[in-house]
């Protein structure tokens, strides 16, 4: 005669407490990942953009750490998708916020270039200009690169309008690369964003489905 199971006469919604601790821990740590995840890449594609090599390397360490913890979380396939799109997110979304932070709190100055070069690039040669604000003593001249502004028909002596960020994080560039976010920034940032959490909350599913 079998002994009588110990979830006998109980409701079927009941479940022994530490399957309701798991169920209980994945939902917490699926909200954590749908939440924390963009947060943390967005802190660091806009440490990113912080002028200096150091900041960028930095930034990028930080996204790929966040990211293993994500691939971790959401299992081996799921979690590669999640660690891709995440990447690329951050790609794109720092330069976004670079380009809607310098429209909307940059400065511009009268300025003049004072010189121009070339240096060795993979894509062929780029240009650089040496640009010092005019209408100021604070701030002394700016090396601007060919994605910065500086255009083949400026000349040495050419009049040009410079961005600069007050608050110095951002690198500063001609008026004429101040035009607000690009809209391929915007759609391409918003669909890895909806990819991305799209896999996490797949991957956590997956993984909570399995025996």
């Amino acid at each position: 005669m079998t002994a009588p199971s110990p979830t006998a006469g109980r409701p079927a919604a009941w479940r022994p407490p530490a399957e309701a601790r798991e169920r209980s821990w994945y939902r917490t740590g699926t909200a954590a990942l749908l939440v924390l995840v963009p947060v943390a890449l967005t802190g660091c594609a806009w440490l990113a953009q912080r002028q200096g090599t150091l900041p960028l390397l930095t930034g990028a360490f930080l996204a790929l750490l966040v990211l293993v913890v994500a691939w971790a979380m959401c299992g081996a396939g799921p979690g590669a998708f999640v660690a891709v799109l995440g990447f690329a997110l951050s790609m794109f979304w720092g330069p976004a916020m670079n380009d809607y932070v310098l429209d909307h709190r940059g400065v511009g100055h009268d300025a003049v270039v004072t010189d121009t070069g070339t240096y060795y690039s993979k894509h062929g040669d780029g240009r650089t200009c040496t640009v010092a604000p005019t209408d100021t003593a604070r701030h002394p001249a700016y090396d601007i690169d060919a994605t910065q502004g500086c255009a083949e028909g400026l000349r040495r002596g050419s009049r040009v309008t410079l961005v600069i960020d007050p608050e110095g994080w951002l690198a500063p560039r001609l008026g004429s690369e101040v035009t607000g976010v690009a809209p391929y920034l915007t759609w391409t940032s918003a669909g890895l964003f909806a990819g991305m959490e799209a896999f996490i909350l797949y991957g956590r599913l997956r993984r909570r489905s399995r025996p």
